[in-house]
């Protein structure tokens, strides 16, 4: 038992004498030039995530002792590579965000999950054009692929491809205490499926569980708004937001029913002390669609933000949106957020907890039922910036989700453990 304990000691001597070094050459390498490669007047910063998960709901591979399929875990390893560029100026702010991943499922815990084995993209891009005019011009767009869809009558066992481009023009005319600005966007959304073959509970004719049928949930979004916003304080502003969903679907099937959904909604938000922040906001959201729902919506928010390093949050949100099969359905939201950093915020731990209930209007034009979901999730870890280019994190992630539609892609307990190396320069 003796060289175990002594050779413990010198692995914590030398974890000891790294993690020192790494703490002393950090504020050497902040006071040197800045990292990225200088493009006109902004960076670019390339950077490179290994990651490593263990995910307990990665299909339905596996089966119960009566045959039903069951979630399956596996353990994945990601290579994600990307870039961010940034410039900001008096004037003009662009930001771009783009990267490419590559999701390896192993194989070790369920063999037949190397076939879900695929590539993943995220691209963003936010511009801001004239921001010290009196008119501004903002376009932005973001693309995304991925299994975490937009689409909440959704599961587990899809792949998801969105694309949201959206147009903005800020209009802040003399000290700027008054800003009003009308935006459009548009969103796609198209759906492939992860799984293949039956899925215990999908009922004939429901397509938001069965493979061959997702694409029928395939959709076009038109969203326009309208907002103004008054600053009483420097930091502080009473609100009225309004805005329009047109949405409609590729597919000319009968499953969907289109929404043409108006939301109002006004209030306040910003500091109230120099350490508390609050949204208080209240309003109707209306759908002129097949549903003819109308609902209450509204936010409240409380952040304190005891020091520049840490912000705990609490909340509660409601929200009505477009959704496949049933035009609109309302998410009644708390949420829980805590963000603590430490050593000038090289090392950040992060918390969010949250609570949905989903309530679909209406009934599903294929099963003839309606449906409420209960979601439960939550995610803690801790992230370590060791030097200027290399960081570490670390996360646990649980997802509870029950419904009154009895499919198994709707009815599962999901845990996800991962491990994240970040290099960037």
């Amino acid at each position: 038992m003796r060289p175990v304990r002594g050779t413990q000691a010198v692995l914590r001597w030398v974890g000891l004498v790294a993690l020192v070094c790494a703490s002393s050459a950090f504020p050497q390498a902040a006071s040197s030039t800045a990292i990225g490669f200088k493009i006109g007047d902004g960076r670019l910063h390339p950077f490179l995530d290994v990651e490593g998960r263990y995910d307990s709901a990665v299909g339905f591979f596996n089966r119960d002792a009566a045959g039903n399929p069951i979630p399956s875990p596996e353990l994945i390893f990601g290579f994600r590579g990307g870039t961010k560029y940034e410039l900001s100026t008096e004037s003009t702010n662009v930001g771009f965000n783009g990267a490419l991943e590559y999701l390896f499922f192993s194989g070790i815990l369920s063999p037949s999950s190397r076939t879900l084995s695929r590539l993943q993209a995220n691209v963003g891009l936010e511009t801001a054009f004239n921001k010290d005019g009196a008119v501004e011009v903002q376009v932005g767009d973001n693309f995304n692929r991925s299994d975490r869809t937009q689409n909440p009558v959704i599961g587990v066992g899809v792949l998801s491809l969105y694309n949201e481009a959206h147009l903005a023009v800020p209009i802040h005319p003399g000290g700027r205490a008054l800003e009003i600005t009308p935006r459009i966007g548009w969103g796609v959304e198209f759906f492939d499926p992860l799984l293949t073959g039956a899925v215990a509970g999908c009922q004939a004719g429901d397509i938001t569980c069965n493979p061959s049928t997702l694409g029928q949930m395939n959709y076009s979004n038109l969203n326009f708004a309208l907002s103004g916003r008054y600053k009483f304080l420097p930091k502080t502003a009473f609100v009225l937001d309004s805005s329009f969903d047109y949405r409609t679907y590729w597919n000319a099937s009968a499953a969907n029913r289109p929404a043409n959904l108006l939301r109002v909604q006004g209030g306040l938000n910003g500091l109230i002390s120099p350490r508390i922040s609050v949204t208080l906001l209240a309003g109707v959201a209306h759908d002129f669609g097949v549903s003819n729902a109308t609902a209450p919506i509204g936010q409240l928010q409380v952040s304190y933000i005891p020091t520049d390093l840490t912000t705990l949050s609490i909340g509660y949100v409601r929200s009505v949106m477009p959704t496949p099969v049933f035009g609109v359905f309302a998410d009644d939201r708390g949420y829980l957020s805590a963000r603590i950093g430490f050593m000038e915020g090289r090392l950040n731990l992060n918390a969010d907890v949250s609570v949905d209930y989903f309530s679909f209007y209406g009934t599903s034009p294929t099963t003839g039922s309606g449906r409420n979901d209960f979601v439960v999730s939550g995610r803690a870890g801790p992230s370590f910036a060791i030097t200027r280019w290399f960081d570490v994190s670390a996360a646990y992630g649980l997802s509870f989700r029950t419904s009154s539609a009895t499919v198994a892609t709707v009815n599962y307990t999901r845990h996800e453990a991962t491990l994240r190396l970040t290099l960037h320069y």
